[in-house]
């Protein structure tokens, strides 16, 4: 509101009317001049923050903390593991009492070729040395070794041993000979089932038919 131009010689008040209620406390200031005039003020009151605290940045459950973000490099990802192949190792050899067999390769599993961490093969009637793992489908390398009473080691004599399988196989079986590498044997022992099943079916076949035919003979026989 502007000041009317017959307000001269102001003087500043505070005035509360009777009349209407200062609900908010709000004081109105005017002017007065000599001749009766006044003008009205309002003018807000300062009131003092109770109670309001200042706002503050809350992060979002779904933020991504940038300075912490670690970038996985994809040659890094861990590779999915293939079909897992039944392996069991056999060999005859004689050996004396106290002395082991065991299996070492150059897998983590085989013991990257530390003998301390090699695998114990077990003996059974006739002196057959036998051991079974789980190994993934694959190329692996090994050998045998022997350890003595006294703790030496006598690492099988030859080339390392070589042994490839697919993931079509489920149980395999390595022969192996102590000294030649050349009378290895791979078999799988699926394929050999799955022979043999063909083969006894096979004669079974072969003795119905033989038993048939003889049948034939006898009624011819009596016939006659």
């Amino acid at each position: 509101m502007a000041l009317n131009t017959s307000c001269s010689k102001p003087i500043l008040g505070i005035h509360l009317p009777n009349s209407v209620p200062n609900v908010s406390n709000t004081p109105n200031f005017f002017f007065t001049t000599n001749d009766n005039k006044a003008c009205n003020f309002g003018f807000p009151r300062l009131v003092q923050n109770k109670g309001l605290l200042p706002l503050h940045a809350v992060p979002s459950k779904t933020m991504v903390d940038l300075d912490n973000l670690v970038v996985q490099n994809p040659e890094e990802q861990p590779k999915e593991e293939g079909k897992i192949i039944n392996v069991k190792f056999q060999m005859h050899r004689n050996c004396k009492f106290g002395e082991q067999f065991l299996v070492v390769g150059s897998e983590p599993m085989f013991g990257s070729w530390n003998p301390a961490k090699a695998i114990p093969m077990a003996w059974s009637e006739g002196h057959v040395w036998t051991a079974e793992m789980a190994v993934p489908a694959g190329k692996f390398q090994y050998k045998i070794i022997l350890k003595r009473r006294n703790g030496d080691i006598v690492w099988q004599p030859g080339p390392d041993r070589l042994v490839q399988t697919w993931e079509a196989m489920n149980r395999v079986t390595v022969c192996e000979d102590w000294e030649n590498s050349k009378l290895q044997t791979v078999t799988d022992d699926d394929e050999k089932v799955s022979k043999t099943s063909v083969e006894e079916e096979h004669g079974q076949t072969d003795k119905d038919s033989k038993m048939e035919s003889e049948i034939a003979n006898l009624a011819e026989n009596a016939n006659c």
